[in-house]
């Protein structure tokens, strides 16, 4: 009878105000969604729309309105939203909130301040580092946590294993050392190499050891657990991973032996740096500075060290364990969430399939894992904040590969930053596939690695601005595709690039990175500015390089041949199947129908000296002040470089001359494509952009380099 009372309470509601209905966290249970008694919970909302559509008070065809108050909704476990909580056509689903601030859905659990005591046990006192005794406190939290902790996984290559804690608005941190860097080694003694080789033509690897010398290690307990995050091979793989032991081996002192198998072993070598970086976690020996926190799993004691000082409800200190998104959308249709918030999550914020589905004005923040995934076409993100997670910020993936249908989904005005927290490679502020997606003036900024990684066709990339991405790897692009021939059609225009993090003399963090014979990527009217190396065209063809701003680079651009001379080329043996060029583009009939229509020069691409990086044009480009090279080219491009592309028109500008600092040099071969400006210190070259070491480099009226180099066309607004 309940039920049916309050359903009868929600059908005369809906019919008297029409399709709106009320939430408030503040409310009374038992409402029935209307201004005067709202629902209280999401939940409610949810089943109270589909209790008002089944019963007829929602129409076929009228749109719903669905307003929350300002309020922490909790969701714990995930909402769940399917294709019969759609709306249609002129007729949407809206959710929204009401107010000044944003109704917020989080999916923690609050720890309150009063459960937090200073440490007094004398065997935790003796452990913690002298400068923070006194300073941490510890909680019992065995009634918000009733079930088994889990065990830290012993290696993994993001999140670590649930609990995660959020305090102060960001991430708790893993009580680590050191607490804001990494150290280091140079030695390892064993690699992970091959032990022995089963019948069946596998093989089992051991887990690594290094030598280290650092007298801190002899303070950490190996025996109850000691963790490392690191760069163990590669600058662009990283992986945590449990310590096995440490102490001397065959006559070497402090090796520290690892306790599983990391994919690339311990020091097998890579371009970049030779040091390998690591630093230890999840080590009650290092808690030592506010916002640091350590969780006894077996006794469900909780240590914290205050960012201010003591606990308060300011610090909003919340664990969170549950893995499914805070929001889940299946097959969704014209649904818009407006102006909420999504926080506090071990796993993903939202994630949703579906067409016509849009978030605006959204703040999706402080997750263990993805920000916010987007499947299907039409759908949109604008105007959204994106900020500490674990993994990726957005992913956008839509359209029809096969026959290049465009998804038209988008991003737009948003402002992504401080991701990849946990997953420190390959997790990008957006990451793209399919086909037909467009990313139009976005900010992304701080991160370890990559902001754009992509895939697919038709994509649209403009007056996007990215900076300090890149800050801890290497041989890594801040947009990064690669190893794909069909990767066609996708366009980067009028994006600034600038002040990304660099490794080393190898100039190898791109600002553009086209990797292993990727093709099809039009480049035309961007700005890198302190960019290592501005672009770098991997072996691949179809890459039109025209009219872009390079200032301040070591290297200006470069276009290699290693499809000329890697083994890895087309061959699985040498390569894996990652390497199978023209495998990948017979699964989609390159050589036929829409696909040879719209790229015809890949349709004919094994009869056009597949192996070579033709239809390369580097035409009209500036180059400012680079200090190494203006296009690198390796020694095997003489075979082929009549064959590539115009060379031509660039100019390459040294603002005040030589005045004792390396210049770019250009290369003999091409020397006829550019034309050097030399200034000096009395008479530095002005080619009259607002403000070139700023980074502003809108041009002034009357500028000297469209005098200088007439082809070029001004960049519309990019600064």
């Amino acid at each position: 009878m309940k039920f049916e009372f309050v359903l009868a309470c929600v059908v005369a509601a809906a019919a008297a105000r029409g399709a709106t209905f009320h939430v408030d966290v503040q409310a009374a249970a038992g409402g029935d969604g209307s201004a005067a008694k709202p629902w209280c919970t999401a939940r409610e909302a949810v089943e109270g729309v589909r209790a008002a559509r089944k019963a007829g008070a929602v129409k076929a065809g009228e749109a719903v309105e669905i307003l929350f108050a300002a309020g922490d909704y909790f969701a714990g476990g995930g909402m769940k939203l399917v294709a019969a909580d759609s709306g249609s056509a002129g007729a949407p689903v809206v959710w929204r909130s009401v107010g000044a601030a944003k109704a917020r859905f989080t999916g923690g659990i609050r720890v309150a301040p009063e459960l937090f005591r200073p440490v007094s046990d004398p065997a935790v006192l003796a452990r913690l580092p002298e400068e923070a005794r006194g300073k941490v406190y510890v909680a019992d939290v065995s009634a918000l946590v009733p079930g088994k902790i889990p065990e830290m996984a012993k290696a993994f290559g993001g999140t670590p294993t649930q609990p995660l804690l959020f305090t102060g608005g960001t991430f708790g941190t893993l009580a680590r050392w050191p607490n804001a860097d990494y150290t280091s080694f140079t030695k390892a003694v064993d690699k992970g190499g091959v032990l022995v080789k089963r019948p069946d033509g596998g093989n089992v690897r051991s887990p690594g050891a290094f030598v280290y010398d650092n007298p801190r290690a002899k303070r950490w307990n190996f025996a109850e657990g000691v963790w490392m995050n690191g760069y163990w091979t590669h600058d662009w793989d990283n992986h945590s991973v449990r310590a096995a032991s440490y102490g001397a081996e065959n006559g070497t002192n402090d090796v520290i032996r690892l306790a599983a198998n990391i994919p690339y072993g311990v020091m097998g070598g890579t371009w970049g740096r030779k040091d390998r970086r690591f630093y230890v976690f999840n080590v009650l020996d290092e808690l030592d500075a506010p916002g640091e926190w350590y969780l006894d799993r077996a006794k469900k004691l909780l240590y914290l060290y205050p960012r201010n000082g003591v606990p308060s409800a300011a610090d909003e200190t919340t664990l969170v364990f549950s893995s499914e998104p805070i929001l889940k959308g299946e097959d969704l249709k014209f649904v818009r969430f407006e102006r909420l918030a999504f926080e506090y999550n071990y796993g993903s914020g939202v994630a949703v399939s579906g067409s016509d589905v849009t978030f605006t004005d959204c703040r999706i923040a402080n997750l263990g894992g993805t920000g916010l995934s987007l499947s299907g076409d039409r759908n949109a993100v604008t105007g959204a904040e994106v900020c500490n997670v674990g993994r990726a910020g957005v992913t956008l993936t839509g359209g029809d590969r096969r026959t290049l249908r465009k998804a038209e989904s988008r991003a737009e005005g948003c402002h992504v930053h401080d991701w990849a927290v946990f997953q420190r490679t390959y997790a990008p502020a957006f990451g793209v596939n399919g086909c037909g997606v467009v990313l139009r003036r976005n900010r992304m900024h701080d991160a370890p690695h990559s902001a754009v990684l992509y895939g697919g066709n038709e994509h649209l990339f403009e007056y996007n601005e990215v900076y300090r991405v890149l800050m801890e790897t290497g041989d890594a692009g801040a947009y990064y595709t690669g190893r794909d021939w069909t990767t066609q059609g996708n366009v980067l225009r009028y994006n600034n690039t600038h002040d990304l993090g660099a490794e080393g003399d190898h100039a190898n963090t791109m600002g553009f990175y086209f990797d292993d014979c990727d093709c099809g990527d039009e480049v035309y009217g961007n700005v890198f500015h302190n960019v290592a190396r501005g672009i770098m065209v991997g072996g691949g063809r179809d890459h039109p390089i025209r009219n872009n701003v390079f200032s301040k680079c070591k290297i200006g651009l470069s276009i290699d041949c290693r499809g000329m001379t890697w083994k890895h080329w087309n061959s699985a043996e040498h390569g894996g199947p990652s390497w199978l060029l023209e495998e990948k583009a017979k699964r989609l009939d390159y050589t036929n129908g829409v696909w040879a229509a719209k790229y015809p020069r890949l349709a004919k691409i094994m009869q056009d000296h597949p192996r070579e990086p033709l239809y390369d044009p580097v035409e009209n480009n500036v180059f400012i002040d680079c200090t190494k090279e203006v296009l690198a080219l390796d020694g095997k491009a003489s075979e082929c470089l009549p064959r590539m592309a115009p060379i031509a028109g660039n100019l390459v500008v040294n603002t005040t001359g030589t005045n004792g600092v390396k210049t770019a040099k250009v290369d003999k071969r091409i020397a006829a494509g550019f034309r050097v400006l030399n200034g000096s210190p009395e008479q530095p070259v002005d080619l009259g952009f607002v403000d070139a070491a700023g980074g502003d480099f809108t041009l002034k009226p009357g500028a000297a380099l469209l005098r200088e180099m007439p082809a070029f066309r001004p960049l519309p607004g990019i600064r």
